[in-house]
């Protein structure tokens, strides 16, 4: 699959390696991809945030605010507080930790394994580049296959109102 990315893409899996190891992350996972995704000032999720009025800036520390919450979204931070479970007081009783793991920063780089989420989201991708009749896979069908997997990126993405509907309009647009 590597071989059908795009240059844009192929900088946007190494940069989500990167994102992981200045994380002290064990695996690259989706929320790194989305991560890099925003860094890269190309493709439609760039334009659907400007029509928001949502800044990138704002949807990466919203990713970061979940990574330090070990991959807990609004919603199921809200879901455990209605059972009497409150998120940041745990977190503060963990104290000085880099996420809820425990895990520290690391100060190398080596091959970083892919999340199952993360490996879904590059799945998805493909399937996505043919849908649309591409060869080719570009930032846009990554951000088509984060949107399509459920869990932590698409609701941050959904909640800065880049949707799967919102990007298609973009997309028809070109």
């Amino acid at each position: 699959m590597f071989e059908r990315f795009d240059r844009v893409v192929k900088d946007v899996v190494v940069g989500s390696q990167a994102i992981a190891v200045e994380q002290g992350s064990e695996h690259v996972d989706a929320v790194h991809l989305a991560c890099a995704l925003l860094r890269r000032p190309v493709g439609v999720v760039h334009r659907v945030l400007e029509e928001n009025g949502v800044a990138a800036d704002a949807v990466e520390a919203e990713f970061d605010k979940v990574r330090r919450r070990g991959g807990l979204s609004d919603t199921e931070v809200d879901a455990l507080a209605a059972v009497g479970i409150d998120v940041d007081h745990v977190l503060a009783q963990l104290g000085g930790q880099d996420d809820v793991t425990g895990r520290r920063r690391r100060k190398f780089f080596h091959h970083m394994p892919f999340s199952d989420a993360a490996r879904r989201v590059l799945l998805r991708s493909l399937e996505e580049a043919r849908n649309l009749g591409e060869k080719r896979i570009t930032v846009d069908h990554v951000l088509l296959g984060a949107l399509g997997v459920q869990g932590p990126v698409a609701d941050v993405l959904a909640d800065a109102g880049v949707t799967t509907t919102a990007v298609h309009r973009h997309l028809q647009r070109r």
